[in-house]
């Protein structure tokens, strides 16, 4: 079976998605590119083998194209995955999923009716090191986590206009942080407050998470990083047993977007009371394993347990409650 998939968006992830797709050979066929600039459809299209169209029903209308991946703004994500949905089609959508809960929960109310499932770009669940890190925690090598730390810096995005504008992004709580909120809810559970404080502008942010079992998490995103400073990521788990530690630092960016070749080797570091390992992992795409993930789950007719609709309704939940933190002086906000 060759899935047919539609490409909505034609920037720098609409590229690293379509550059997945291409590495799964005749697993997958990227049929159309739907985007408003049709100068830049056509690139990338062209790259593909692919037609280039401004309408989001020309893909629809094609019994050929099983599935719509999206890759736009998020303030348009409700309306192109809501007709995708309805059209009967499996959508992956980029994350956030949306702007505000309205818009998620419509969204997510499409995919119900919908006999095409709906899974959001959480990348995180497929990075390799964060997938040993869920099930090093998940077999109890550390004991019970207790706190997560995590951060995730970068240079602004000059690969676009858009995320520099808060009611098309949301800014960085809303747009860079929900992978590590997702952690974090997938590591330490439910939360039950956040507070934040940051910038003026929310472009450098610190949040905390209280969670149910009584474990806290740490939070820090920026897009505020100088242009010399390299997107750096780290993730930080504190058990009663031990601690597990992931750090992840690129080079320069070549050809848009803020990921050059990755400088640090894979892997986790694992810490316990007399004793460091090392847990290696095999390197691997991230975006690919999700692209693949996404493809196998079309294949089969199965809907996804990992990067759901449920899941980053849940992190944008904690999102929003931090920007009301923000605006409020850090007060804490609640998470009922």
């Amino acid at each position: 079976m060759t899935v047919g998939i539609a490409i909505v968006g034609h920037g720098f992830m609409a590229r690293t998605h379509a550059e997945a797709y291409a590495a799964l050979g005749e697993r997958a066929d990227v049929r159309y590119v739907v985007g408003r600039s049709r100068e830049r459809a056509t690139e990338l299209a062209e790259s593909l083998g692919a037609t280039a169209t401004d309408r989001l029903e020309d893909a629809l209308e094609d019994d050929t194209v099983q599935a719509v991946d999206i890759c736009v703004p998020t303030d348009a994500h409700r309306d192109i995955a809501v007709r995708a949905l309805a059209a009967e089609r499996h959508v992956l959508l980029e994350k956030p999923i949306a702007l505000d809960l309205a818009d998620a929960d419509a969204i997510i109310a499409a995919s119900e009716r919908s006999s095409g499932f709906l899974m959001v770009g959480l990348v995180l669940r497929f990075w390799p090191e964060y997938v040993a890190l869920d099930r090093l925690v998940a077999d109890g090598a550390i004991g019970r986590p207790r706190t997560f730390s995590a951060s995730r810096l970068s240079p602004p995005a000059d690969w676009n206009r858009w995320m520099a504008d808060l009611s098309r992004s949301g800014g960085v709580v809303v747009d860079l942080l929900p992978h590590d909120i997702d952690q974090a809810l997938a590591l330490l559970g439910s939360a039950t407050s956040v507070s934040a404080r940051g910038t003026p502008n929310e472009d450098h942010v610190v949040l905390t998470l209280a969670h149910q079992g009584g474990g806290v998490s740490v939070l820090e995103g920026s897009m505020a990083m100088p242009r010399a400073f390299p997107f750096s990521s780290t993730a930080r788990i504190d058990g009663t047993a031990g601690t597990a530690e992931y750090r992840f630092r690129v080079g320069e960016a070549k050809e848009g977007g803020n990921l050059g070749e990755a400088e640090a080797p894979a892997g986790l570091q694992v810490f316990e009371e007399d004793l460091v390992r090392s847990i290696v992992v095999e390197p691997a795409d991230p975006f690919g394993a999700e692209v693949e993930a996404f493809v196998s789950h079309v294949e089969r007719g199965v809907a996804p347990r990992r990067a759901t609709g449920k899941q980053a309704r849940d992190a944008l939940v904690v999102s929003l409650a931090a920007r009301r933190s923000l605006v409020n002086g850090g007060a804490p906000e609640g998470l009922a």
